[in-house]
């Protein structure tokens, strides 16, 4: 069992990174729009952020979930942590 302290510390570390990285993918189509990068280019982003939020989700948010469910509605961010410990990683923005 994680001491409640740690889990606190460590989910909103998570969702701290998952809105930096969330934010990127939204640059990233903003820059497309522009021409500043192509659509390949914004692809690829958005793809590895996916990826590297699933790896967030699966193996660092989730189980804490299952282990303090009341710490999955404290992202205010998106609806992601709505209905407390459900798979998270199932509910990712597709920007």
């Amino acid at each position: 069992m994680l001491y409640r302290e740690a889990a606190v510390r460590i989910s909103q570390t998570v969702m701290m990174l998952a809105r930096e990285l969330e934010e990127s993918t939204g640059q990233m189509v903003h820059y497309q729009k522009e021409g500043k990068v192509t659509e390949k280019q914004a692809g690829t982003h958005i793809h590895k952020v996916n990826v590297i939020l699933e790896v967030l989700y699966t193996e660092l948010l989730d189980p804490i979930i299952a282990e303090y469910p009341d710490l999955g509605s404290r992202c205010s961010s998106c609806e992601r942590c709505e209905g407390g410990s459900e798979n998270n990683s199932e509910k990712f923005h597709n920007s």
